[in-house]
């Protein structure tokens, strides 16, 4: 009888067990599921939609730091900057050395005016990363914010030549040169934009501007009127035609 009992016993801790597993792999699928649709929704461009499979997911595992992550590119993307600095701040608590949440803390610094806070961030990034591409970009940025273009072409400078193909990388420093007042460095590097991508309109503006800085009305008449034709921007587009006419 006692072996029988025992037996009993043992069938019930093996079912308790199995429904234990059995639940545990059930919430372990809806939690990935909730994640992998919310990162599809991200992409499509409905962060809102996005944001709420996240909210969900954080519900089941709240201690999940990739998710979390993933909701403050949501609250991003939203313009909802403050909020997203919350949670990159606790995903970086959680873990210190999550290299893309203190990365994209400092692009929402940027987004708040914190240039200053951005700048640590992105110097820390670089002492542990030096080629990193983007910490150099966005470094260049912060730069060129606070009003030192000549920082600012060091900086866009390095990103260019780690990747030579990075057409922003280019246009930056060719606007960082036309502030710094090197009008030869500045022509280069819209070149080389435009080398890259042929219907840049930004570009083209760019060297418009640079041609009327030397004095070449008709040359920069004609750089605005095909930034003009390129450009998706009605604002770009309307300056482009309001330069043209003021300069005929």
């Amino acid at each position: 009888m006692k072996h029988i009992i025992a037996a009993a016993c043992a069938v019930i801790v093996l079912g308790v067990a199995a429904a234990a597993s059995a639940d545990s792999f059930f919430r372990q699928w809806r939690i990935d599921t909730l994640v992998g649709d919310g990162i599809t929704l991200y992409h499509r461009g409905d962060y809102a939609g996005s944001l709420q499979k996240f909210d969900a997911a954080l519900e089941l595992a709240p201690l999940d730091v990739k998710t979390r992550y993933d909701r403050a590119l949501d609250l991003y993307a939203l313009g909802k900057y403050p909020e997203a600095s919350n949670e990159l701040q606790a995903c970086l608590k959680a873990q210190p050395d999550f290299v893309p949440a203190s990365f994209n803390l400092a692009v929402t610094d940027l987004a708040l005016g914190d240039v200053a806070g951005a700048q640590v961030i992105f110097t820390k990034i670089l002492a542990q990363h030096p080629d990193s591409v983007r910490a150099h970009f966005d470094l260049g940025l912060s730069h060129f914010m606070d009003g030192h273009p000549d920082e600012a072409t060091k900086d866009f400078t390095v990103a260019s030549l780690l990747h030579p193909q990075y057409t922003q990388a280019h246009y930056n420093l060719a606007l960082a040169e036309y502030r710094t007042g090197n009008l030869v460095a500045a022509e280069r590097e819209a070149g080389a934009a435009l080398k890259l991508s042929a219907t840049y309109a930004k570009a083209y503006f760019l060297r418009g501007a640079i041609r009327l800085r030397e004095g070449d009305a008709a040359g920069a008449k004609d750089q605005f009127a095909i930034a003009a034709r390129y450009t998706s921007d009605p604002l770009l587009k309307n300056l482009c035609s309001q330069i043209i006419v003021e300069i005929s």
